[in-house]
Parts: structure tokens; sequence; C-alpha cells
């Protein structure tokens, strides 16, 4: 892995570990068994989609990337969120750096009014398709092929995007505002599980690959540029969907009060 790829990855992880250490040798509440569980399935999915063999294998065979891109988006994302990292991430860093984001925050700041806004539904579903649609069409796909600089912005969008649109389905700490209804985390996911289906059958069910880097590379794989194409989109189609009713059972598992990820630890400063 890349040093400018595992340098911060190993930072966050071992601010992670030292928050949740923290936590529990001074008995707050905030991280259990099923949080550092979710933290390992997420820094293990990031990780692998970012190492040097699935990089090198996304540029190409175009399953290869789709299975980085699912890693990113569909495993990676919510497990990390469901890991409450941002409380658990604070509490690793040092006493006068924590209060001073913590401080930013607060009910009323304008950065945790900021980011409200921008983790709503209403924003962060059709900011979610948008990234995953158009960095599907053959002009930037192909683009950030031939460009490392283009591929790792393209990958950290997507890593991005997908924070966003997980966060109001799941509802990590802390909690910018209030909870959306059941019925409308269950639509959002339900939707996003569509739009997933569509994109990756649109892929699938094409007779030509769109990606002429693709076809070209492919063969060397011992497959041709359409098989290459059609496994990618049924892998996005399949997996994707599968998530996100995963997700619907989550957060079914949180209206009926069970389920391992209902602490939502808002302890973010020092008492």
């Amino acid at each position: 892995m890349r040093l400018a790829v595992a340098l911060p990855l190993t930072i966050v992880v071992a601010l992670f570990l030292r928050g949740a250490w923290h936590l529990r040798t001074c008995r707050r509440p905030g991280i259990g068994a099923a949080r550092l569980a979710a933290a390992a399935v997420g820094f293990a999915a990031l990780g692998t989609a970012l190492s040097d063999p699935v990089h090198e294998a996304g540029h190409t065979l175009f399953t290869a990337h789709m299975a980085q891109h699912l890693l990113l988006v569909s495993i990676a994302a919510p497990a990390l969120l469901l890991a409450n990292p941002v409380a658990v991430t604070l509490w690793g860093l040092p006493p006068r750096v924590r209060r001073a984001i913590g401080s930013l925050l607060v009910a009323g700041h304008p950065v945790r009014r900021a980011l409200a806004v921008v983790t709503r539904m209403t924003v962060t579903w059709p900011a979610y398709v948008l990234v995953l649609w158009v960095w599907h069409l053959p002009g930037p796909y192909e683009a950030a092929l031939r460009s490392g600089v283009l591929h790792d912005l393209e990958h950290l969008i997507f890593f991005g995007a997908a924070l966003l649109f997980w966060w109001p389905a799941l509802a990590p700490g802390p909690r910018l505002a209030p909870a959306a209804h059941p019925a409308a985390r269950v639509t959002y996911l339900v939707l996003g599980a569509l739009q997933n289906a569509a994109l990756g059958l649109l892929l699938s069910s094409r007779s030509e690959p769109l990606y002429a880097s693709y076809a070209a590379s492919a063969p060397a794989w011992g497959w041709s540029g359409a098989d290459d194409q059609a496994w990618g989109g049924l892998l996005m189609w399949s997996v994707g969907s599968a998530v996100d009713m995963a997700a619907v059972l989550v957060v079914l598992a949180q209206v009926l009060g069970s389920g391992p990820f209902l602490d939502h630890s808002q302890a973010v400063r020092d008492n």
C-alpha cells in the first residue's frame, strides 16, 4: 500500500483504538464488542480496497474495480459508521485538540448546523446517486483509469459520498438532527438499493463494453470485455442491494429496541 494511503489510515486506526481504550478504561459509554467488530470490518474493507493488488487489478479488470468500489461504499462506510467513529476517535486525541473539535459540534455552532444540512436525506441521496452514475459514464471513468491522481480522487469522492449516504440511515453520533422516521429510513435504503440495481443491470445487460480500456485488458484475465462488464454489473447489483437490505434490518432492530448498535455516545468533551 502506498505511503500516502497507508499513513493516514494507520493514524486514524490508531486514534480510534486509543479512543476505544480510553472510553473502556474510564468506564464511559460508547464502545462495545459489536462496535469494535464493526470498526474492524470497516477498516479491513477500507485497507483491502486501497491495497496495491486490488488497486492494480482494478486498472485492468472492471469486475475487480467494482469489487473495490463495493468495499468502499457498501462495506467500509456503513461498518465504520456503525462503530460510532466520531466520538470514539475524538477520545483518541489529546484533550486540548478534543475539546477544540468538540466545541465545533455543540448545538448552535455554524459547523454543526452545516453538517446537519449536508447529512439530510434530501441532500445525501441525490448526491450519492449523482456521484455513482456520473463516475460510471465512459468519459470520467476512462479519465480516472488514465490518471493516478484522478483515480485517487474518484475513490475519495466515492467514500465521502457513501459516508453521507449512510449517515441519516444509520444515525451515528453525534446526532446532528433528530433521527428520521423509521419508515423514511427504510424507504431511503430501499430506493438506494433500487438505483444500485438499476445501474448494475444496465452495465450487465449491455452486449458491447462501455469502457475501451477494459475491452483491451480483460482478455489477459481470460474474459471478453463484455463478460467482464456483465460480471461487474452483476456484482454491483447483488452485493450493493444485499447490503442495503441488511441495513434495513439494522434500522428495524433499532425501532424494536434491540440489537447491538443502539448506544450513540455523545461524549466528545471532557466533563
